[in-house]
């Protein structure tokens, strides 16, 4: 089973972070007693990575223009027909039939779905809403809990992304 999908990393990103404010009761809605969300917002990337047992495949980050989303053009060219598709050829190598699992996010249906057919890719069917399933999402839950402990005052796009390559390879292979 090829388990793949994608995280949005955000510049500042803050997570399980709690603030607490000393105050009176008729300080209750006084803007120094408010936190109106000071980081700027859109500063963030989508990766996307895939792993087997035993095997970690490749993360990278989508290539998109300023306000440009991951759309059913973009997911094909960027992530289907080119590293997922390499990892799931590479995987016959050392698997029978490696199966690729994708949530259901509307970027994995219409134009998706015809392309894996041509490659014989097997997909394996999914319950909508059902991330807990999907292994990788507790890599995602790491890597962010790491983003957001060590590196949320990181304010440079590139520097986030080889935080987040570095931290994506500190996750072997078994041998």
């Amino acid at each position: 089973m090829l388990f793949s999908d994608e995280i949005a990393i955000k510049l500042f990103m803050k997570r399980r972070v709690r603030d607490y404010v000393w105050r009176k009761a008729d300080e209750r809605l006084h803007p120094d007693c408010i936190n109106y969300g000071r980081w700027p917002k859109g500063m963030g990337l989508i990766f996307w990575g895939v792993f087997r047992k035993g095997r970690m495949g490749p993360g990278v980050f989508f290539d998109l223009k300023k306000g440009e989303a991951v759309d059913l053009t973009v997911y094909p060219d960027q992530i289907l027909l080119g590293p997922l598709q390499q990892f799931w050829e590479e995987s016959f190598r050392e698997v029978d039939l490696p199966i690729v699992m994708e949530d259901n996010a509307p970027v994995h249906k219409k134009v998706c779905i015809p392309a894996r057919e041509a490659l014989d890719m097997m997909t394996l069917e999914w319950p909508p809403n059902s991330p807990d399933l999907n292994p990788i999402e507790n890599i995602w839950s790491y890597m962010k809990d790491i983003i957001a402990r060590d590196y949320a005052q990181v304010s440079s796009v590139e520097e986030m992304k080889r935080i987040v390559l570095r931290i994506w390879e500190q996750f072997k292979d078994e041998e």
